[in-house]
């Protein structure tokens, strides 16, 4: 399995590498339940209109992440532990929950002129630890920007019919041996692929002669299976 890159003193490396050593020995989002099981959503009326998703685009900027709180040491994982790039397993979970939906009548590889385009953008993929003298808490939070574009006119340009941003953080409770924080980044990935579903089902963009729901709140959401309690969530 491959490590994660940590930035800390010693004692937080060894604790979030103990609290790595319960994932699977597959470390894919994608394609391991030990780390994220599909949401069981299913929309209670089917779309008609076919779907092209774009690659997950990455913009996040971790430059600014905290050091430190409290005078204890805040230790991050990185990229690193994954066995393949964070976009490409979020894209295919991203792609995988859509077709299964049933929000739209195909999900296809080709942007046709009168298909939809989605775009993710990957805003926040982080995990980590806030160390202690009495324990450490793990944390991990996402947060993915879905703009859903129309059919393509005469010039080629297509309208913007759908642009939310869904996400959700997690952290565990205080304890000397913590859940693993890539276990949890599972756990904030179903709850923000269950509001995405949800939200998407709301707006009505799958469905012709539907008049769409521009309104529609990031905090939709749908019921997300549990991976791993957590004490505290913080959803966006």
């Amino acid at each position: 399995m491959k490590l994660p890159s940590l930035r800390g003193v010693s004692l937080p490396v060894v604790l979030l590498l103990a609290a790595c050593s319960s994932t699977s020995e597959v470390a894919d989002l994608a394609v391991n339940e030990l780390l994220y099981v599909d949401v069981p959503f299913l929309t209670k009326t089917p779309g008609d209109r076919a779907l092209y998703v774009t690659p997950v685009a990455d913009v996040r900027d971790q430059v600014e992440l905290p050091t430190e709180s409290h005078g204890f040491p805040i230790v991050y994982g990185g990229d690193e532990f994954w066995e393949r790039p964070v976009p490409d397993m979020v894209g295919d979970v991203l792609v995988r929950q859509l077709r299964s939906s049933g929000l739209f009548a195909t999900v296809s590889d080709q942007a046709a002129p009168d298909a939809l385009v989605l775009k993710p953008t990957l805003e926040n993929f982080v995990t980590g630890a806030n160390v202690a003298i009495s324990g450490s808490r793990s944390f991990a939070e996402v947060g993915l920007r879905l703009q859903v574009l129309g059919a393509a006119d005469s010039q080629g340009k297509r309208p913007v019919l759908h642009d939310q941003v869904y996400g959700n953080r997690q952290l565990s409770e205080l304890e000397l041996n913590p859940v693993s924080p890539f276990r949890l980044i599972g756990r904030a990935l179903q709850v923000s692929m269950s509001k995405a579903l949800a939200g998407i089902d709301r707006s009505n963009v799958g469905r012709t002669s539907v008049p769409l729901d521009v309104s529609v709140p990031a905090e939709a959401t749908a019921p997300a299976p549990q991976v791993q309690p957590a004490a505290t969530v913080r959803d966006y």
